[in-house]
């Protein structure tokens, strides 16, 4: 190359380059992200895009299998028992507990080894009785129905899974058409998330689609679930942390607050409640409300049964303003009030129902929405627009098709209501002998106790305080004389299994009798 062609090359090279570093950063980015995009890349490299993302630590040797196979399969082989110390050592290095902190939860946890019946067994070999279902979900009992067991084994060996937005499971129309049976009025038509919480996100999605409108009504003594929509629905302080990532969500007042009465009898707190909520609803614009959602009677916010006419009020108001009614059924659902639905205890029919945990004894995860005819001929041709992987899963709903016929045939609905009036019986036992106990209720085997401090009545905690000494030496007592329930705040609940004896009621007051002494010595007057 001549002496003249190279300068004028390189003047030329050397423009160029004066002109792209005088360019503004947001061009020198553009031209080096062409360039990147330029370059050819290897199958499974690693993605690249124009700006370098920030590099987390990865901790060993990045991405590679490190770990010895031999000695990981060795060691979690099914016939390899593991010790005491071994689970406890796994437990506290690996687990996470839920909604509490994990090492306080760890600490006060039972090692339960195994379960039978209405009973579990500890690592230690103490026996006691489940007086709360687990989390009021365990309606059949630890013992599965033989009948569960082969239902799921034979949908495991004929068709483990189908995604349910592509295939018309044989197991999923037969679960639907057995519900549709057992339900009231028109609930003909079902969707099956996982859970009950999936259940009522279920059920507002379908709510807004349908009326094109974003509020949700619920109650501040509510639970609705753990997902960041469903916590905000919720009305107690599990809420809070979950507000910020939701909207359109409007809270109203129970027929039974905590600290002021809606009146001195039954018709006058349904009437001031209704004509509260009504006020609020047009306050709100009946035009911007999809839903209200409310539990048909209320769970681990104290177990209230409203009052007649209330629900049939309300279903009066959705009907008036076009809000879609929906029923929480998750934990009263399938017979753990005596019938097989909570709000069956009133003369309504909810628009949709939602449901989980009794639907198959929680054997499996799963969840359900149960939609009236007219909510269902709409999302037969507008899309719902929700839906998940393990959406139908056929082995949770083999596990349900076999569990309601158990239930049905072993009429468990109908012993828990022969045995609401010896729950009662034994409430007003505790209310006769212990100062402590300042009210019990219960709707089927559906119950709890509320204890107080003094004799003015004052609670011995507030359902956000964390456990009082007083409570806590009451579940330590419980828990010596055999028996194991939930507490919370001031509240002990009493809703064991419904395939539960009379024989193991009355085994199980006795035993709070007993330690109900302790919640005694805690009054302060």
């Amino acid at each position: 190359m001549s002496a003249m062609r190279a300068v004028h090359v390189g003047l030329r090279g050397g423009a160029r380059s004066a002109r792209v570093l005088a360019a503004p950063a947001s061009l020198r980015m553009i031209s080096q992200s062409c360039a990147v995009a330029r370059r050819k890349t290897r199958v499974n490299d690693l993605y690249r895009p124009g700006i370098e993302a920030k590099q987390w630590p990865v901790p060993g040797n990045g991405l590679e299998d490190t770990f010895d196979k031999e000695a990981v399969l060795g060691e979690h082989s099914a016939d390899r028992e593991w010790s005491p110390e071994e689970l406890a050592a796994a437990t506290q290095d690996n687990v996470l507990f839920t909604w509490g902190a994990t090492n306080p939860m760890i600490s006060g946890a039972i090692a339960v080894e195994r379960a039978e019946g209405c009973y579990f067994w500890d690592t230690d070999g103490k026996r006691y009785l489940d007086f709360n279902s687990q989390a009021m979900c365990i309606s059949h009992g630890y013992t599965v129905p033989q009948e569960v067991k082969d239902a799921v084994a034979h949908q495991l060996e004929h068709l483990p899974y189908g995604y349910p937005g592509v295939t018309a499971l044989p197991i999923r129309a037969k679960l639907s058409k057995l519900l549709a049976q057992i339900c009231p009025g028109d609930i003909n038509s079902f969707m099956f998330p996982s859970s009950g919480a999936e259940a009522n996100e279920t059920a507002v999605r379908m709510a807004r689609v349908m009326t094109g409108r974003h509020k949700v009504m619920t109650r501040y003594r509510s639970y609705h679930g753990g997902t960041v929509m469903t916590l905000a629905m919720s009305g107690d302080q599990r809420r809070w942390p979950a507000e910020a990532g939701a909207s359109g969500h409007v809270h109203f007042f129970d027929p039974y607050p905590y600290s002021f009465s809606m009146g001195d009898t039954a018709e006058e707190v349904a009437y001031q409640s209704l004509t509260m909520l009504r006020e609020q609803i047009l306050y709100e614009g009946p035009h911007t409300v999809a839903a209200i959602v409310m539990e048909s009677i209320t769970g681990t916010n104290g177990i209230l049964k409203p009052p007649p006419g209330y629900l049939e009020g309300i279903r009066e108001m959705c009907d008036e303003f076009g809000i879609v009614m929906v029923c929480d059924e998750v934990m009263a659902g399938f017979g753990r009030t005596g019938k097989m639905f909570g709000f069956m205890h009133a003369d309504v029919v909810p628009d949709i129902v939602t449901f989980a945990k009794g639907v198959n004894g929680a054997f499996v995860p799963l969840g359900g929405v149960g939609v009236r005819d007219h909510v269902a001929d709409y999302f037969r041709t507008s899309p719902v627009g929700i839906g998940s992987t393990y959406n139908s899963h056929p082995v949770a709903l083999a596990s349900a098709h076999a569990a309601l016929q158990v239930m049905i045939k072993d009429d468990l609905v109908g012993n828990a209501a022969r045995l609401e009036p010896v729950m009662q019986e034994c409430m007003d036992a505790m209310l006769e002998k212990h100062p402590s106990v300042k009210q019990a209720r219960s709707v089927g085997l559906f119950g709890c106790l509320d204890i107080q401090k003094n004799t003015k009545g004052d609670f011995i905690a507030k359902v956000t305080d964390a456990p009082v000494p007083g409570m806590v030496a009451f579940r330590q007592a419980l828990l010596d004389n055999g028996v194991w329930t939930l507490m919370r705040g001031h509240t002990i609940f009493t809703n064991p299994p419904l395939v539960i004896t009379e024989e193991q009621v009355r085994e199980g007051w006795a035993a709070i009798d007993k330690a109900l002494d302790e919640t005694d010595a805690a009054m302060e007057d």
